[in-house]
């Protein structure tokens, strides 16, 4: 097997083992191979546009002495490469055995401190050039995300919408969220299945390679309120403040809150977009687990948050047809055929 062989040649010696790990939402294949007593992680990727992206900001954030893994080497046609082994348990899968425990508590602070040393670190040292799909969260990528949103949950369910109506409050949402500030390195996919827990309890960040320049706000955002977490609202508020003790000025902190709300609409919108994707067309198991739990998300935000039934009274109106029981049965029937 070429990718084993690719292994050996980097080490020098035949492999001790060579599993192949299971495929989530990604087309990349993963192998954990073990020589001498150490553990590497193997990749296998055909997108090379995307790999390099990853080689790139992988060697960014590792000369920023950063919580990321070493990639050690890769192979002449960059579509298959070997990096660290930086642990084989997630944070979620912490999260799901614990609740919020302790030892939670403090890795989510960790993870916290880990995401603004990031933030701050890289700021006007990246060259967004080398991003995968897009350079800035700007119009191009803040649309596609709520096109997700429609055209995979939304039309797939059948649910009925004024269709001028809604996608005149998505430009103005789009419109908005550009101006959402400060600006920083975001990850975009920054939740707890892409941060590796080790045996010293340290956090290490991976799934970077969608990288682009973005609000601060986003990343921060995705992690506290993704679905499956299940954090109570008190500990997402305490670790929001938790994060802001970090920005030195007022200014920051300032724009930070006034940006968070927003960046829950998009980042709900996103992942519910994913769900109707991964889950419902292409039937992988943890997007379909995940999808009511997103409904709720959205929804909890359109009670608390009266901007989205103000400002954009088409998008309020789905939210709430999504929580009714008919699109729940709608659902549940997808998910059984």
């Amino acid at each position: 097997m070429q990718h084993q062989k690719f292994f050996e040649d980097f080490v020098g010696r035949n492999a001790d083992s060579f599993q192949k790990l299971p495929q989530s939402g990604s087309s990349r294949i993963n192998y954990i191979a073990t020589s001498a007593g150490t553990k590497y992680l193997v990749t296998y990727n055909e997108n090379i546009r995307e790999n390099e992206a990853f080689f790139y900001f992988s060697k960014l954030l590792k000369d920023l002495n950063l919580n990321t893994p070493t990639v050690f080497k890769i192979n002449e046609d960059k579509n298959l490469y070997i990096q660290e082994f930086l642990g084989s348990k997630t944070l979620s899968e912490i999260i799901s055995a614990e609740k919020e425990s302790n030892r939670v508590k403090n890795l989510v602070q960790k993870s916290l401190k880990s995401l603004y040393e990031l933030q701050t670190k890289t700021a006007g040292k990246a060259d967004f050039s080398h991003s995968f799909e897009y350079e800035r969260y700007d119009s191009l990528p803040i649309m596609h995300d709520l096109y997700y949103f429609k055209n995979f949950l939304i039309d797939v369910l059948e649910i009925e919408y004024h269709k001028s109506t809604l996608l005149k409050e998505f430009q103005k949402i789009s419109e908005v969220v550009q101006k959402q500030a400060p600006k920083v390195l975001m990850i975009r996919d920054f939740q707890s299945r892409n941060i590796l827990v080790d045996d010293k309890d340290d956090v290490f960040f991976i799934d970077y390679q969608g990288a682009m320049e973005g609000p601060a706000g986003y990343d921060v955002i995705s992690f506290l309120y993704q679905a499956k977490a299940k954090f109570p609202e008190d500990f997402k508020a305490e670790m929001l403040d938790y994060y802001l003790s970090f920005w030195q000025t007022e200014f920051d902190r300032k724009a930070l809150k006034s940006s968070f709300h927003w960046m829950m609409l998009m980042r709900f919108l996103q992942v519910l977009g994913a769900y109707g994707f991964r889950g419902l067309i292409q039937r992988k198991p943890h997007f379909l687990e995940s999808l009511f739990l997103g409904i709720d998300n959205i929804f909890e935000l359109s009670t608390v948050w009266t901007q989205i039934s103000t400002d954009f009274p088409e998008l309020y109106a789905l939210i709430q047809k999504l929580k009714t029981q008919a699109a729940r049965l709608k659902i549940e029937a997808l998910i059984i055929e």
